[in-house]
């Protein structure tokens, strides 16, 4: 089971190049499950059933999937797993061009806080969502260009003596600009002219053959620069997988299918008193506070838009309800955490090394980075005890940085009990990155049981006000 599922996942990131199309391999998981596609400006609430499963997206960057309990009612509120869909890598400027000592060069800002250094010499090419234009209609179309089209080379030792003993510290406005072409060669091939002074006519050639369109139908787009290398399953026993973007898509995809299998048990539904929600968020990199992102109104709206709706059948006061609702609910926010790294076990806190493929990270950070606190920790260490599900314990040390997660946005905004949990993996926010393929089964299975027993489990905790 865990291999198909490891597999499946490296199926998922490599259809994913962006957060784009992470949503859309999402929706297409939801709709071939039976989930039914609501959309924000339209009126659905009358049409919710009982026992039924729906997903929406906004931006096409930010995706909410739920399944009502046969039992619901609209106080008992939501069991809750939060992702997001976005990782750090670099995003092509709106003014693009560039030529530099006979190169043509892509332009490009960086986005999040990733490893920069880990992007040179590597194979790239581009994918994102372009506006076309069409029967004087615009619309929008995916791209993901699977060649390897440019790459950023770094300078010869020769060059640069100094670089294995003082360390390599890229300026990324100057040095991080990806090469696409020679002048020379694009001459020769002649790339079609354009009105577009924005961008290289062969940058908008390379996207305009790709959609089978003319470059004039370029209205816009948003492209980003991704590797070439496809994520694959490695190790001596198949047990790590290697991948660009696992942070955070592989708890938006164990999410997801946690949620799908919930659905599908179709008994285990109609008994639920609960809604069950799954999330997954754009911009979690750059802070959240986006149209799609954590810090906006997407979950509230669609949560409330959901309570009201099954407050109109029992007769109650709408937002007294729907504040009932939030204290009852719960929230897993799930965001990858890291693996102790034996060439640096110094830089882990030493009762604190989590290892690979050993369990789920339940992170904790007292000063509120995590959500993670002693009741609501206690509550989903029983439901993996239950089902014999291995977890593991993370805090930074006090001498470093600790990064956050769309869980303390969420339980502010909200008010809602919450943990922070993630999978164990190196490298985090490399251009490639290491996570293990038991502790991806290990997060799923783990999901599963939440949606399934938190009421249950949460029942034998005395009410704390």
């Amino acid at each position: 089971m865990s291999e198909e599922l490891a597999q499946n996942f490296v199926d998922f990131v490599n259809k994913s190049p962006t957060q784009y199309h992470a949503t859309t391999e999402l929706a297409k998981m939801f709709s071939s499950n039976g989930f039914t596609q609501l959309h924000e400006k339209e009126a659905w609430s009358e049409s919710l059933e009982k026992g039924k499963s729906y997903f929406i997206t906004r931006n096409s960057s930010a995706i909410i999937a739920f399944s009502v309990g046969g039992n619901y009612k609209s106080e008992n509120g939501f069991t809750i797993v939060g992702a997001h869909t976005d990782s750090p890598g670099l995003r092509v400027k709106p003014i693009s061009k560039k030529q530099t000592q006979g190169s043509i060069q892509i332009a490009v800002s960086t986005y999040g806080g990733g490893l920069w250094y880990t992007w040179f010499d590597r194979d790239l090419t581009i994918a994102g969502r372009v506006l076309v234009k069409k029967d004087n209609k615009v619309k929008q179309e995916l791209i993901h260009i699977k060649k390897p089209i440019m790459n950023i080379p770094n300078l010869a030792i020769h060059l640069n003596r100094g670089v294995n003993s003082k360390g390599f510290t890229p300026n990324t406005e100057n040095h991080l600009i990806p090469i696409l072409s020679t002048e020379i060669s694009e001459a020769l091939n002649k790339t079609p002219k354009t009105t577009n002074q924005n961008h290289h006519p062969l940058l908008l050639s390379i996207v305009a053959k790709e959609l089978e369109i003319e470059i004039d139908q370029i209205v816009d787009f948003e492209l980003s620069i991704v590797p070439y290398e496809a994520a694959v399953i490695g190790g001596q026993f198949s047990e790590f997988i290697y991948s660009p973007r696992l942070d955070n898509l592989m708890s938006s995809y164990a999410g997801a299918i946690g949620l799908i299998e919930g659905a599908l048990n179709t008994e285990g539904l109609e008994k639920d008193a609960m809604t069950r929600v799954f999330v997954a968020f754009d911009n979690e990199e750059i802070g959240s506070s986006t149209l799609c992102g954590a810090r906006s109104n997407f979950l509230k709206s669609i949560i409330k838009r959901i309570t009201y709706s099954f407050v109109n059948e029992e007769k109650k006061k709408k937002s007294e309800v729907f504040n009932i609702a939030l204290r009852n609910s719960f929230l897993m926010s799930a965001d990858n955490a890291h693996a102790v790294h034996p060439n640096y076990s110094s830089y882990h806190e030493s009762r604190h090394q989590c290892k690979m493929n050993a369990g789920p990270v339940f992170k904790t950070n007292l000063n509120g980075k995590y959500t993670t606190q002693v009741v609501s920790g206690f509550v989903i260490k029983e439901i993996a005890k239950l089902n014999k599900i291995p977890v593991q314990d993370f805090v930074v040390r006090n001498d470093s940085g600790c990064g956050s997660t769309i869980g303390p946005a969420l339980s502010t905004q909200l008010g809602l009990n919450a943990i922070d949990i993630g999978v164990p993996q190196w490298g985090m926010h490399s251009i490639r990155e290491t996570a293990g393929t038991l502790d991806l089964f290990y997060i799923m299975k783990l999901f599963v049981a939440f949606y399934n027993q938190f009421s249950q489990v949460s029942a034998t905790i005395e009410e704390l006000d």
